[in-house]
């Protein structure tokens, strides 16, 4: 009987040695072409540690000659004697100039401008592009910014020396100055300082005006001259060199400059336990109308009288940028912007406000200072010791390590304003996001209706994240008008003196100045021209609707009196 041929093996013994040769076969194949490749593999590695061999001993066959002539020469130099460390010193700092120089080259560029081409600001970069009374006829926005050595090559070094340079000195003052104490509607103070041109005089006959004059003039008006009001940043006051050199450059130009201290800033005494923020205008919007009510007054109009020709403008620095730009849009939105509110510049403007944007060791730094100024004012904040969660969030902003840490803190217990009139004021957020959130002036600059100026550098470590991330909003708006450097730091911009060696002037005073020129040279050419009434001077866009109008209508149809 036969048996199954799967299980007898001997019944096919010429297909299972076919099979056997060729396994043989293919085994014998991989191993010479795995040993063939491990053979190729071993000669790349030993020719590539060949190479690195020949490259160490080449690399230290040079550091060896190097290091022989470093020893010729110091032998030859002789630090130990004076004339060593005469050519020693000498050789560091010229080697250190040429770096610097060099540096300073590469850094020295004009600004780059972005903005929409409305007629506005078509007309705006014109003038700021062509300076007849320059050498080479270039304005700010076509002239190069060449850096101050040393300080204006470096952003944190600009910025350090834009704090602690004492700016011009009192000695020396050629314009009257003086403080106001101005009282907000919840019985805060502010304290004002205020720089006035003195009157030139073409002839000794010219009836003079005495100083007391010129004084009163501001303090209770009439104010004939335009007036320039400048807010400081975060932690300091208008004793900054920075602000100083603001004030200094309006004055010069003939203008009035009026520094705005912060609630508690400037050694005026905190008097509500309330202290300014990122997001509270109220109190800028109280300056602004009690200077209008000040400025000169042309024609009566029936039983109104009718505001003059003075202008006013806002500028702003760091924290003091992000509050202008936030008023001027909240206004704007609402239809309620004074007509004597022409246009503003903003130095500096963070736009966007989040502990994120804020990196160590500047988010440490701030809040020191913020902390510090709670303890010179503890004696006003001590007085809500009752309130037992205001003394946790407290004892929070001590322990806090960040600005950010401190922000989430303090957030339900900060002043606020609504954002659309009558911008009643409030008080608390529901954390830090809420707070950043309405702080952010980015969310507003869209409906700014007046000729903006925003100037930031490149190299400024604080804000040059958030107002990059900012600038499509910027550009949204046609009165705004966005400028960026290469070098400044934070509120720097030192520029070479004449000579090439010191610090020089801020070349953000010359722009400021020269953008508020050009749109009073505007205006003044409008006028006389006849091409736009009084309120729509060098303004293009139309204003939103008036809100005191709307609510006045309201009451109107529903036969009530309001008390607007």
């Amino acid at each position: 009987m036969q048996g199954n041929p799967r299980k007898n093996n001997h019944v096919f013994p010429s297909v299972k040695d076919d099979i056997n040769a060729n396994a043989n076969a293919n085994a014998n194949a991989n191993v010479n072409a795995y040993a063939a490749r491990g053979s190729i593999i071993r000669k790349k590695r030993n020719k590539s540690t060949k190479n690195l061999q020949s490259s160490l001993r080449n690399m230290y066959h040079q550091f060896d000659r190097r290091r022989s002539s470093i020893n010729e020469l110091s032998e030859y130099i002789k630090p130990e004697t004076a004339l060593g460390w005469i050519t020693f010193l000498t050789s560091i700092s010229t080697a250190i100039i040429i770096h610097e120089l060099r540096l300073q080259q590469r850094l020295t560029c004009p600004p780059l401008v972005y903005s929409q081409d409305s007629p506005l600001l078509q007309r705006l970069k014109h003038r700021l592009s062509h300076n007849p009374n320059s050498k080479d006829q270039k304005g700010i926005l076509t002239r190069d910014i060449k850096p101050t050595l040393l300080v204006g090559t470096r952003g944190t070094i600009a910025s350090t020396a834009a704090y602690l340079l004492h700016g011009p000195s009192k000695a020396h003052q050629p314009h009257l100055s003086f403080r106001e104490v101005m009282t907000m509607a919840d019985g805060a103070t502010i304290a004002l300082d205020w720089e006035v041109p003195l009157p030139a005089y073409k002839s000794t006959i010219d009836v003079r005006t005495s100083t007391s004059q010129l004084k009163a003039n501001v303090l209770y008006g009439p104010i004939v001259l335009p007036v320039v009001i400048i807010l400081h940043g975060i932690n300091n006051d208008t004793g900054f060199g920075y602000m100083k050199n603001l004030m200094r450059s309006v004055a010069d130009r003939g203008w009035i400059a009026c520094g705005m201290n912060f609630r508690g800033c400037g050694g005026e005494e905190l008097k509500t336990p309330r202290g300014y923020n990122a997001a509270y205008t109220g109190d800028l919007r109280n300056v602004v109308l009690q200077i209008q009510a000040r400025l000169r007054k042309i024609t009566k109009f029936g039983s109104k009288e009718k505001d003059g020709d003075v202008p006013v403008f806002l500028v702003g620095n760091s924290l003091g940028a992000n509050l202008i730009t936030k008023y001027l849009g909240e206004e704007g939105f609402s239809g309620t912007l004074p007509e004597c509110i022409k246009g503003g510049v903003s130095l500096g403007n963070p736009l966007h406000i989040h502990s994120g944007n804020v990196k160590f060791p500047f988010n440490v730094l701030l809040g020191a200072g913020v902390k510090k100024t709670i303890l010179q004012s503890w004696k006003v904040f001590s007085d809500m010791s009752s309130c037992w969660h205001f003394g946790d969030a407290v004892r929070q902003v001590m322990l806090s390590k960040t600005i950010g840490e401190l922000d989430d803190a303090l957030a339900p217990f900060l002043i606020r304003n609504d954002t659309t009139y009558p911008f009643s004021t409030k008080i608390g957020y529901e954390n830090g996001e809420d707070y950043w959130r309405d702080a952010s002036s980015n969310r507003y600059i869209q409906h700014v209706q007046v000729p903006l100026l925003l100037i930031s550098s490149r190299d400024d470590s604080l804000v040059v994240n958030a107002a990059l991330q900012s600038l499509a909003r910027c550009l949204e708006n046609p009165n705004v008008l966005v400028v960026k450097t290469k070098c400044g730091g934070h509120l720097g911009w030192h520029e070479a003196p004449p000579g090439g060696f010191g610090v020089g002037k801020s070349w953000a005073d010359s722009a400021m100045a020269d953008f508020i020129e050009a749109v009073l040279d505007m205006r003044t050419k409008d006028m006389k021209r006849g091409e736009a009434s009084d309120a729509n001077i060098v303004n293009s866009a139309p204003r939103g609707p008036n809100a005191v109008e709307m609510v006045e209508s309201i009451y109107a149809s529903r036969n009530l009196q309001s008390k607007l």
